[in-house]
């Protein structure tokens, strides 16, 4: 932010100040990749998370190139997060928009970050503009498209402490009301996943037991009361409520609760976006390229192959795919990176493709990556053990049976079960 202000201090001085700055975003974001290529071990992820970070930082500047934006107040700078020390509060300061926030040094560890798309810039204005109302904020659309994960990355900027609570028809008012309670007096932020699964009753008195917290802050009092109970109040709360609206068995919200959210309306992003953020992350320098040639064989497989219930095309899928890829540039750094791409893509799916479906795959992978052909990686003492297990157990060591078994073990070394 300090060296974004300098620039656009600088722009009436040199008009090329903004695409200096771009190139040496760059120049910092490729030193990064090759420095992930090597054996870091502990580092790897804070690495890794200044590539996501950084690669943000890289698209904002070229968007801000292309619009030739030279005001400081410009929206598609003021509509970012932006961080400030103030000497005189000594403190910093989280600006966005005409929103400001208090940094909150809770200490969350040094966990994966999420690749920011501008989607996930909408939906940071739309819940920090809810804060800076008083309001909570209630992300709504399809499964899978990040509405809770990106909850908890606004908290990790803000370095706020968030709890997640899967919501369900169980849950009654009493325990609702405590949970209001601890955040209202510990100043954290509650994520409430799949929150139209309460029943009508208990939305009801959420609605009631939510506004008691936000009127003690509008009104700026040092306690709420809840229930009975006087609590000590910690002005920088917040609600998140996630939602999938139209399945079965959901309520719809109450008008009095839907008065105390701000919606925002979240969808699929931008998978080429990501696929390329993490590649870089896995220390890939032709990222855009394989992240276009690796969603188009995705979006083809779910078109294309047969609908079988163990088939997944999306998100959790192609980050296991990358975490593979990641771990054959850093044996084999010396390998072409399309040639790694494509047997990590094709090791990681073909044990779980059946039929006919391989013939279409096989197709596939053949059109987008033309002329590579790369003989499968191997243990061969892996091999050995595993058939000298099956002679053990008065089996015959047939070559499909120890292949499937070597690929349940490579499953299993990216998924937490099978």
């Amino acid at each position: 932010t300090t060296k974004m202000r300098e620039t656009f201090h600088n722009l009436s001085t040199n008009p090329n100040a903004m695409k200096e700055m771009a190139d040496s975003k760059i120049e910092g974001l490729t030193s990064l990749i090759d420095l992930v290529r090597t054996d870091l071990r502990a580092d790897r992820m804070k690495t890794m998370c200044l590539i996501t970070l950084d690669a943000h930082s890289r698209d904002i500047i070229l968007k801000l190139v292309n619009f030739n934006v030279t005001d400081i107040n410009h929206f598609e700078w003021q509509s970012q997060l932006r961080f400030e020390w103030r000497e005189s509060e000594g403190d910093c300061f989280v600006l966005i928009v005409d929103a400001e926030f208090k940094y909150g040094y809770e200490y969350i560890g040094n966990g994966a970050r999420l690749v920011i798309t501008p989607l996930t810039d909408r939906i940071y204005v739309t819940a920090t503009q809810a804060l800076k109302l008083c309001m909570g904020c209630a992300p709504a659309g399809p499964a899978g498209t990040g509405k809770t994960e990106t909850t908890k990355d606004l908290g990790a900027m803000l370095a706020k402490c968030i709890y997640v609570f899967n919501c369900a028809p169980e849950m009654d008012y009493k325990s609702m009301g405590d949970i209001w309670k601890g955040l209202g007096a510990s100043g954290a932020w509650g994520c409430f996943d799949e929150f139209n699964r309460l029943i009508a009753e208990v939305l009801s008195v959420c609605s009631t037991q939510y506004k008691s917290v936000l009127d003690a802050i509008v009104a700026q009092r040092k306690t709420f009361v809840l229930e009975g109970a006087e609590l000590k109040l910690d002005p920088t709360c917040g609600a998140y409520i996630t939602m999938n609206p139209g399945y079965l068995g959901r309520t719809p919200l109450p008008e009095s609760l839907k008065a105390l959210f701000r919606p925002v309306t979240v969808v699929v992003p931008d998978f080429a976006l990501i696929a390329e953020n993490m590649l870089m992350a896995e220390g890939f320098t032709q990222a855009k390229l394989l992240a276009v040639k690796f969603i188009n064989l995705y979006t083809l497989c779910k078109d294309l192959l047969s609908k079988a219930m163990h088939y997944d095309w999306g998100l959790r899928a192609i980050k296991s795919v990358l975490r593979v890829a990641g771990d054959f540039k850093r044996n084999e750094p010396e390998k072409s990176e399309i040639t790694l791409l494509f047997r990590s893509l094709r090791d990681f799916n073909l044990p779980k493709i059946v039929g006919d479906d391989l013939i279409i795959f096989m197709g596939l992978l053949g059109d987008l990556f033309p002329g590579e052909d790369v003989p499968r990686q191997r243990d061969w003492d892996l091999e050995k053990k595993i058939e000298e297990c099956f002679v053990d157990v008065g089996y015959q060591p047939e070559e499909n049976a120890v292949l499937k078994t070597v690929q349940l073990s490579e499953l299993l070394a990216v998924r937490h079960c099978v």
